[in-house]
């Protein structure tokens, strides 16, 4: 016993004598050197903070139970749900992952739809609006703007955007035929539901979309997007699109339907067609990532999938 306190003794000193060292060193650094420890140290220990909030989330603790964290906010994102903590740090959450039958996913397909259509009409401000409608901006005289959230409800007629060099907050639309949406414009959040076709084409980019065409949901061209693409009838995503993780492309309908990827299109996620077929060409990508996606369709515990630095 007294040889192995004997041994342990001039460790500790040694410890000691380093930290020391370190301490004096630190406190012999330039200022810039100084500062920029210190903020890295600050920004880490608000990384720990956020991420122990969310663990706090996760196993129900309520909001405001450990004082010293902070506030977890929370929306949701198709089949997904983001958390976010001080508006810096985003998280992604769905349910563990399963195999399931075509039934199954059909089920989960009329889920989606039915909480798109109503996210879209419970929408506050929403414009009723009536016959063919065709925008090339958001500021007209139906009152859009492209500075704030909108959302419209077409009855009995088509929809087409076709903006040139615009950027906008969030855009809704629930469209009784169908919607084509076309140009140069980058979209925060995109929603679409329609009874018809749902089209998208040209320089369009979307940091999150929610895509149902009854008829068929048809991407190409330089599209960048992420999110869910649902139909009854048939996919397609050609000509260089691009749909990001997280993603899913889900063709489900009562006859054999067919979800394709050509033309050098790349797809991040799950895509499947339980009732039909999956194709792709030579030219196409597509990672399967549904191991690390976690699709919604379960009642189970919910797994972060994503987290990043805003």
């Amino acid at each position: 016993m007294r040889s192995k306190c004997g041994n342990v003794l001039p460790l500790v000193l040694g410890l000691l004598l380093v930290l020391s060292i370190l301490m004096t060193a630190m406190l012999r650094m330039p200022g810039t050197l100084r500062r920029t420890v210190l903020l890295v140290a600050n920004e880490t220990q608000e990384m720990y903070f956020a991420e122990s909030a969310v663990l706090a989330k996760l196993e129900g603790f309520p909001e405001g139970y450990f004082k010293e964290l902070p506030t977890v906010e929370s929306r949701i994102l198709g089949p997904w749900t983001e958390w976010r903590v001080r508006d810096k740090y985003q998280f992604l959450l769905g349910s563990e992952y399963g195999r399931f039958s075509t039934s199954e996913w059909a089920r989960c397909a009329v889920v989606l739809e039915q909480n798109l259509h109503e996210r879209i009409l419970q929408s506050a401000g929403l414009k009723n609006l009536s016959g063919n409608r065709r925008f090339f901006k958001l500021d007209s005289s139906d009152g859009l703007s492209a500075e704030r959230t909108m959302a419209i409800n077409v009855s009995a007629g088509d929809l087409t955007l076709d903006l040139g060099d615009f950027s906008v907050r969030s855009f809704m639309a629930k469209v009784e035929g169908d919607v084509k949406i076309r140009g140069n414009v980058h979209f925060d959040t995109l929603r679409i539901y329609a009874t018809g076709s749902v089209s998208v084409q040209g320089n369009v980019t979307a940091d999150f979309a929610e895509f149902f065409g009854l008829a068929g949901v048809a991407v190409s061209g330089n599209v960048l997007i992420a999110g869910t693409l649902l139909s009854k009838q048939n996919i397609e995503i050609s000509g260089r699109a691009q749909v990001n993780f997280p993603s899913i492309a889900l063709a489900v309908g009562f006859r054999e339907n067919r979800l394709s990827l050509l033309e050098k299109s790349a797809f991040e996620g799950l895509a499947i067609a339980p009732s039909g077929t999956v194709e792709r060409d030579s030219s196409s990508k597509i990672l399967d990532s549904t191991q690390a996606l976690l699709p919604f369709c379960m009642d189970t515990r919910n797994v972060v999938f994503s987290r990043r630095r805003l």
